[in-house]
């Protein structure tokens, strides 16, 4: 039987393995834990000729509708999404709508659980037609940037916060950004790691470079995450490009940058673009890396950093969100900015100083065993929705 009731903007399956792992990390703990979990992931409805036009909205129409996942029930409701979701769309009153359809497939919940902005709008309509309880998590660019850029939403997000039983953040930065905007306290909660799960993927570094075809002398970059604009991605390869006799870069993920500086020149080969692929084969891509950078713009708490500390992964990445925390008290190299010339510097200090950087990656992997640990937060979790009920 449902006990809790997710809804969330994307989860997981096979031919889409990226998008929204951190969620499915969660929920399989929660599972682990004996509560009865559904995931509504509400889908946008995909008719001809949309399902042929982009390759995103043909994932929609292929998405299964139901699914069990180690314990977990999926479902995925369809919704008339509109291409980009303008303001005067509401979303969230449509996906709302949708998972009010599906709700023979959560009969029983106790409790609804919203993630991000628009899915938490929904799940507070959701919460105010049911009479349930909800609690609301923010993750991100759903704080940081969706209300300057949705300014007329902000009156129903405050109102959501304010009915909210509590309101969750994946890191402290985040969570005093939700307080600031809303007046109400958050939670300080990360969604944690599958530490276990982690190292039994995790390889001898050679072993792991035969597997991915890796056979290089260079020093391995390693960028895991959507390549977007936004994720420092054009920067980065510009970096490596500098030196590219020296440094390797390999880029897991999919986005509009796929490609960026594959030119014919001199650098294409130290540039490597392997698409995004499933989520037990970035543990093999980190044991083969000698360092993972992430030099994005904005973050709330970026899960692939958390994994690369787990693993033993040496990591540079930029100061916005929750990384300065994570990486602070020398756990990692914070970059002063996001340019190339930033970036370029922080990979010539880790070629340079290779064994301070692995006392760091120590200090880092000790931290998120211990603060980020996916079946000890799912306790907390489990722990706070017993306080609602």
């Amino acid at each position: 039987m449902t006990e809790a009731v997710w809804i969330t903007p994307a989860y997981p399956w096979d031919d889409e393995p990226v998008g929204g792992v951190f969620y499915q990390t969660q929920a399989r703990a929660l599972a682990r834990q004996g509560i009865g979990v559904t995931v509504a992931c509400p889908t946008p409805w995909s008719p001809w000729p949309l399902s042929r036009i982009r390759a995103r909205w043909r994932n929609y129409a292929s998405a299964p509708r139901f699914a069990l996942d180690e314990g977990v029930d999926v479902v995925r409701p369809l919704y008339i999404g509109i291409p980009s979701e303008p303001r005067w769309a509401l979303p969230d009153r449509l996906i709302a709508g949708a998972a009010w359809r599906a709700r023979a497939s959560w009969t029983g919940a106790c409790l609804i659980h919203g993630h991000s902005a628009v899915t938490g709008l929904a799940a507070w309509r959701l919460s105010r037609r049911t009479g349930l309880p909800f609690v609301l998590t923010f993750h991100g660019s759903d704080l940081n940037t969706w209300p300057d850029a949705h300014p007329d939403r902000v009156p129903d997000l405050l109102a959501a916060a304010r009915d909210a039983g509590a309101i969750v953040a994946v890191s402290a930065a985040l969570a005093a950004r939700a307080e600031a905007l809303t007046g109400v306290a958050a939670i300080h909660l990360p969604l944690g790691s599958d530490h276990r799960s982690l190292a039994a993927l995790a390889m001898p570094r050679d072993e792991a470079r035969a597997a991915l075809g890796l056979v290089d002398e260079r020093i391995v970059v390693l960028f895991v995450g959507g390549l977007l604009a936004t994720k420092g991605v054009r920067e980065l390869a510009d970096a490596i490009a500098v030196n590219p006799s020296r440094f390797l870069g390999v880029f897991v993920g999919n986005g509009p940058e796929l490609g960026y500086g594959i030119d014919g020149s001199r650098t294409e080969d130290c540039l490597k673009y392997r698409g995004a692929r499933p989520h037990d084969e970035i543990p093999v891509f980190m044991s083969a890396a000698d360092v993972l950078v992430l030099p994005s713009h904005r973050e709330g708490l970026p899960t692939v950093l958390v994994e690369a500390g787990s693993i033993g992964l040496p990591v540079i990445a930029s100061a916005v969100g929750g990384i300065p925390q994570l990486l602070g008290d020398d756990r990692g190299t914070i970059l002063p900015n996001t340019s190339a010339a930033a970036i370029a510097q922080a990979l010539t200090d880790f070629e340079g100083h290779r064994s301070a950087f692995a006392a760091a990656s120590a200090r880092l992997r000790a931290f998120v065993l211990t603060e980020h640990d996916v079946d000890k937060n799912a306790a907390r979790l489990l722990g706070l929705y017993g306080s609602l009920r």
